[in-house]
């Protein structure tokens, strides 16, 4: 009877012994840091069975001299484009390469004739509208003849050259250093200790090498066009195409075998860690037509800018004399010094609206005013001649009062002066302050151009009148003023000449204005 219920004691507790253990077991299994273990013994094992098992001992985490020597003989086949590289006095020579190779002749002789020093010899010959017509048809005939076959070329070959600098830039040597600290960098008369490395160690130069190695495996690549462009390029084959290739196919396989990215996941325990190529380029062509177009719009932009002030200049010589006019005190480029600090809009027509004042008050209100008193309240002629050169007279008085109303309140007791002096310092932290002294400054350039456009009109409208009188005087029978005579006697010099004169400073005038509105 004791043992009966010694046995029966001894099952329920033998029962619980077998639930905990197998409970345990499931518990242990599932646990994270086990399946990673499982993971990573399975990855060790496919490692094994690869094709370039060689490469490193999962047990002791050590890639080997096989892995090293691998490294070694892309590096001295490379060495000679790396240090090609490194010494390049011009980094985006290989560029002009690239284009150069693309370009048709017509395009290359294009170039030449859009080349900046003959742009500025043509500049010297003919009108610069001309020139920026002739300009413009060589530009659309020069983009014309990059059709799709010849920008795919273009992209592949600037895919190609990308692709090929990234693995030949790669710093090889920091691997072999971390094999042999004796190492030296670009000495090939010896080979390297190549034992053994902690793999921890270059761990990231493994990941980063892969990028740019797996990336020259890409098929849409042009290595064939890329080194006929070295040859054509450089006169000389920094490496051969056909070791290029063979590195090319070693990292085929290196990459279908997929130890190196299996070694990676073991190394750095990263589970199903795979590596992204390199894939960042730009197309040079687009980049380089966009740019050659820019440069020779903005070429003619400034020979065009520098004729004008060239023009203006002579002009204002011709108009005022060699002393330069200054007839507005607080309109005026200075002004623009605190909007400029700020990056606001600047006022614009300061040169042209001060000429304009100038000549208003030098010209209209002595020399125009002796004329328009004499010929037009004096003279005897018919009103519907007479009348737009009296209302455009008048009109110009009318302007020269409102330029300086205009002009005064840009000081800093005026509207616009104490406006924008009150919003400036909140600029810095409101944005609707910026944006009320833009406004305010860009109705100022159109308040300032109007008073140009209007002006000049009037001006075009008195000069054709005078012309026309000019022409009558000098008749013999006058159509236009009847009583010539008796209008001489109010004028000190000949009559012809007065008005010869006058209509030649509004000319010029006109010419000078018109430089600044044009366009």
């Amino acid at each position: 009877m004791e043992t009966k219920k010694n046995n029966s004691s001894e099952k329920p507790v033998q029962k619980e012994s077998f639930f905990q253990s197998l409970l345990s077991s499931i518990f242990s299994n599932s646990s994270p840091e086990a399946d990673k273990k499982r993971k990573l013994k399975k990855i060790a094992k496919a490692i094994s069975k690869s094709k370039y098992k060689n490469f490193y001992k999962p047990g002791t985490l050590e890639m080997v001299a096989p892995f090293g020597k691998f490294i070694f003989d892309i590096y001295k086949i490379i060495a000679p484009v790396q240090i090609m590289f490194k010494n390049l006095p011009n980094p985006n020579a290989f560029n002009r390469y690239i284009i150069n190779f693309i370009l048709s002749d017509n395009q290359r002789k294009i170039e030449e004739q859009l080349d900046e020093q003959n742009i500025i010899e043509v500049s010297r010959k003919i009108p610069i509208k001309e020139l920026k017509n002739q300009v413009e048809l060589k530009l659309q005939e020069f983009k014309n003849e990059f059709n799709d076959d010849k920008a795919v070329r273009a992209d592949n070959l600037s895919k190609s050259f990308t692709f090929f600098k990234e693995f030949c830039c790669f710093d090889y040597y920091m691997i072999l250093r971390k094999y042999d600290s004796s190492f030296r960098e670009y000495n090939f008369n010896s080979t390297p200790r190549l034992v053994k490395v902690n793999a921890e160690y270059i761990l990231n130069d493994l990941k980063d090498f892969l990028e740019i190695a797996y990336a020259i495996t890409d098929s849409s690549l042009d290595w064939q066009t890329l080194f006929a462009m070295f040859k054509t390029s450089m006169q000389k084959e920094v490496i051969s195409l056909g070791n290029w290739k063979k590195i090319v196919e070693r990292i085929k396989s290196v990459q279908a075998s997929h130890s190196l990215d299996l070694i990676v996941q073991h190394i750095g325990q990263e589970i199903g860690y795979t590596t992204k190529p390199f894939s960042k380029y730009k197309s040079v062509l687009e980049n380089y037509v966009e740019s050659f177009e820019n440069e020779t719009r903005n070429l003619l932009h400034k020979i065009e800018n520098e004729q004008k002030e060239t023009k203006a200049s002579n002009l204002s010589v011709q108009i005022f004399g060699a002393t330069e006019p200054q007839n507005l005190r607080n309109y005026v480029s200075s002004f623009n010094a605190v909007l400029e600090k700020k990056n606001l809009d600047l006022i614009e027509y300061t040169e042209p609206l001060n000429y304009l004042k100038t000549f208003l008050i030098e010209y209209l209100k002595k020399d125009i005013r002796e004329y328009y008193e004499v010929i037009v309240i004096r003279g005897q002629w018919d009103s519907r001649l007479s009348t737009p050169m009296s209302n455009a007279y008048q009109e110009l008085l009318k302007i020269s009062n409102d330029i300086t109303v205009f002009d005064e309140s840009f000081g800093e007791e005026g509207a616009m002066g104490i406006k924008i002096k009150t919003l400036l310092p909140k600029t810095s932290h409101d944005a609707s302050a910026e944006s009320i002294i833009n406004r305010v400054v860009s109705d100022a350039n159109e308040e300032a151009r109007g008073f140009i456009i209007t002006s000049t009109q009037n001006l075009i409208v008195i000069g054709k009148t005078i012309k026309q009188l000019i022409d009558d005087y000098s008749k013999e029978k006058h159509l236009i003023v009847q009583n010539w005579k008796e209008l001489e006697k109010f004028i000190e010099e000949p009559m012809k000449e007065f008005s010869i004169k006058i209509y030649k400073k509004i000319y010029l005038f006109v010419q000078l204005m018109q430089n600044y509105i044009a366009g």
